[in-house]
């Protein structure tokens, strides 16, 4: 019991300080790139959305670029017009990461570490350094995911495990499971990551886990809540625009997900893990296309 705990601790720490990584590193080496990208690029409503897709992919973290966003909102290098666009397409940018980790690149872990290492100390230039520790970071990501697996195998039959899982089924309480796992670990990405692993290894239902990824879209929204505390009226419009947003994505699909057997539609993909990814992808993507007809009334606050 406690070795499979401790597996697991050990896993979730590795996994978390890969995503840190190849964020941190990605930002330290393209940050003022991005900064012109995301002012320069995001024009129109689309084109925000497109920008907030590329940027979030590539820095693999939503409440990284959300975060930025408010700074640069704050400084006045990007309008709350250009921004909603932006939080729209950062939900979808973030989902990249759950889609890879469906894909299980965990074999080839040990690899992106090597040469992320090797890169790390033989080139000086700042950028290629920095381009090795994103690929040692995805490497520490995979490597922490397979961890986890096994762990999430040796401990499935523990009873107080099973009675912690069980907490977290049906609506309210996958919701609100999730919603308190992307609070607790600041990151949606890690959270569906560990959920896709718990699927993959029969530990949650699809019926259960389409409710804790509503949740933790919600959960995620509260790192830039916290970035904007005690910022301008228009920074702190970002957290304000980006909760209402995921919310109402929520509010849309528990329905959908209760009269529909979405689960089961899910399950015909025969991978768990890819069945979570792209239930994630879907409803960012959708809820991304119902509320754009919206965009300007974000804007003005009489949503």
């Amino acid at each position: 019991m406690y070795s499979g705990v401790f597996a697991l601790l050990w896993g979730l720490g590795v996994f978390l300080y890969g995503i840190n990584i190849m964020s941190e590193k990605t930002e330290k080496a393209f940050g003022n790139r991005l900064k012109s990208v995301l002012g320069k690029t995001a024009r129109g409503k689309f084109s925000s959305v497109a920008t907030g897709v590329a940027v979030t992919a590539l820095v693999q973290s939503s409440s990284a670029v959300t975060v930025l966003l408010v700074s640069l909102v704050e400084s006045g290098a990007v309008n709350l017009f250009q921004s909603v666009g932006i939080i729209m397409g950062s939900n979808i940018g973030t989902t990249v990461t759950s889609l890879l980790i469906a894909f299980d690149f965990s074999a080839f872990a040990p690899f992106f570490i090597l040469i992320g290492a090797f890169i790390k100390l033989f080139c000086k230039k700042e950028n290629f350094n920095c381009m090795g520790d994103v690929l040692f970071g995805f490497g520490l990501l995979f490597l922490g995911m397979k961890a986890m697996s096994g762990a999430f195998a040796s401990v499935k039959d523990n009873p107080l495990f099973i009675n912690i899982i069980i907490s977290a089924s049906g609506k309210i309480g996958g919701i609100l499971s999730g919603i308190l796992m992307t609070v607790i670990i600041q990151s949606s990405s890690a959270t569906v990551g560990i959920l896709q692993g718990l699927a993959a290894e029969g530990l949650v239902s699809l019926n259960d886990a389409v409710y804790i990824v509503l949740g933790q879209n919600i959960g995620t929204v509260i790192t830039v809540l916290l970035a904007s505390v005690g910022r301008s009226r228009n920074a702190k419009e970002i957290g304000r625009i980006h909760l209402i947003f995921n919310v109402i994505g929520c509010l849309f699909f528990i329905p959908l997900c209760a009269f529909l057997p979405v689960g089961e539609w899910l399950s015909k993909l025969g991978n768990p893990s890819l069945a979570v990814s792209v239930f994630h992808i879907v409803f960012n993507v959708v809820n991304t296309v119902i509320l754009l007809p919206f965009y300007d009334r974000f804007v003005k606050r009489n949503i």
